[in-house]
């Protein structure tokens, strides 16, 4: 996630696999998968270098190691769905 601030000076953490594009003008304005807009004090360039950070932190975890814990392949566990019956 990124910790952002917005122009009230709340602060927000954004999934950045969400944002489509980020411009500058004269804002930095985030354009989100959902559609939502989000307007951030940080600078575009200050935008980019804590993108390319977070990936850099998540790359050097190393092949085969999944920053949520699991390993590399590793499904998540799958829940039952209500209404579905235990076996046994």
């Amino acid at each position: 996630m990124l910790k952002l601030t917005r122009l009230n000076r709340q602060t927000v953490a954004i999934n950045p696999d969400h944002i489509v594009l980020a411009d500058a003008s004269p804002d930095t304005t985030l354009r989100m998968l959902s559609g939502e807009t989000i307007l951030v004090r940080e600078s575009l360039d200050e935008v980019v270098d804590a993108y390319v950070g977070l990936r850099r932190k998540i790359h050097s975890l190393g092949p085969g190691v999944c920053p949520l814990g699991r390993s590399e392949g590793e499904r998540p566990p799958v829940l039952p769905r209500a209404g579905d019956e235990e076996e046994g």
